[in-house]
């Protein structure tokens, strides 16, 4: 049991390490998301100064369930140019949206969305889709040709916006923690990214 317990601690660790390590040197001359404004609102990158009203959003918005450790320390440490916030003419974080790379973005140039939302009382005024905007615009400045993303299969309440906005269906797998189906999906830039909702998409998997 206790061989065990430390084999497993000595994984999470190593994945801990090589999150924080591929991400802090992918970004290293990175320039920090520049600020933009949408009506009464600023768009910014996530500053440590915000870091905190942002991962409180993160976890209303997961009924009480907050980001990951690791994930936490890479955004402290390069939130500023991984992630965005939307704020309100007080300042305070009413949005926000967390990107990163994994190995296999690396290799095929893009860098994963692994959340994006708005608070409820700010939703319908365009701020999703300015969040989405800023994070294109800084990433592909940089390089960077898409993002990927993987959503359960039953969660169609992401999966049907995710599809309007030109994601494509390139892997259906099942979890092996959750037992879950999921699906891994990618969106590029300047091929898929679409705006404007479009004509229901397909769930079939792309090529």
């Amino acid at each position: 049991m206790a061989f065990n317990a430390l084999t497993r601690s000595l994984r999470v660790g190593l994945a801990a390490a090589g999150l924080l390590g591929r991400n802090l040197i992918q970004v290293r001359r990175y320039r920090a998301v520049p600020l933009r404004c949408h009506g009464a609102y600023r768009l910014c990158g996530m500053q440590r100064m915000y870091l905190d009203q942002a991962l409180a959003l993160y976890a209303e918005l997961h009924d009480g369930k907050p980001l990951d450790l690791p994930r936490r320390w890479l955004y402290r440490l390069a939130g500023d140019r991984l992630g965005v916030v939307a704020l309100d003419i007080e300042g305070r974080v009413v949005g926000a949206a967390f990107y990163g790379f994994s190995p296999r973005d690396l290799a095929e140039g893009r860098v994963h969305s692994s959340f994006s939302g708005v608070h409820p009382a700010h939703r319908g005024r365009g701020l999703a889709t300015e969040l989405r905007r800023s994070a294109i615009l800084h990433f592909r400045d940089h390089g960077v040709r898409g993002y990927s993303s993987r959503i359960t299969a039953d969660n169609i309440a992401s999966l049907k916006p995710s599809l309007r906005l030109g994601f494509r269906i390139v892997e259906r797998y099942r979890d092996t923690a959750t037992g879950e189906q999921r699906f891994y999906l990618v969106c590029d830039f300047d091929d898929d990214y679409r705006e404007a909702p479009a004509p229901a998409a397909s769930l079939e998997t792309g090529p």
